[in-house]
């Protein structure tokens, strides 16, 4: 091995250990993406109990291996409507929480240098849901604030949910 092929797998690893992974996903015909070491699991879409007086994103709880796990309609958390269950449906377990999403998209690293601070506009959710922005094949996807979304003083706040 020459010495050029020696500098580009150094670059290589360098280039690697810059990079966080993140789990990017599709939701209301849009892409967001969470830091990959929130996810606990990916699984098929299933069926959930409601749970009464509970906010409108909060679907119910389901059993997953024993455990009773609480359900967001992450795009009714959003307040940009209602999750359309179809075939490419799936839950993402993040913090013991089953979230609903359209289509699992991948995971992959992205490097620090594209990695933004959230924008002040030009987003359809709320900007407390915005931990940062990955610039990531040609545009920036919103990387979600797992804390803000899951926070369960909002979550279990009690509300007449009348679905």
């Amino acid at each position: 091995m020459s010495s050029y092929d020696m500098d580009i797998q150094e670059d290589e690893l360098v280039i690697m250990s810059d990079a966080q992974q993140y789990f990017f996903f599709k939701l209301g015909g849009d892409i967001y993406a969470i830091e990959a070491q929130n996810v606990t699991e990916m699984l098929e879409y299933q069926s959930y109990t409601k749970v009464p007086m509970m906010p409108s994103y909060v679907k119910g709880v389901t059993n997953i291996r024993g455990e009773i796990t609480t359900v967001i309609d992450l795009l009714d958390r959003f307040s940009l409507g209602k999750a359309k269950i179809n075939k490419k449906s799936s839950l993402v377990i993040v913090d013991s929480i089953a979230l609903i999403i359209d289509e699992v998209y991948e995971v992959t690293a992205i490097s620090k240098e594209n990695i933004k601070s959230s924008l002040d506009f030009g987003c359809k959710i709320e900007k407390q849901f915005i931990k940062n922005m990955a610039y990531y094949q040609e545009e920036y996807i919103a990387i979600l604030n797992c804390e803000a979304l899951l926070d369960l003083n909002e979550i279990s706040k009690i509300e007449v949910n009348y679905e």
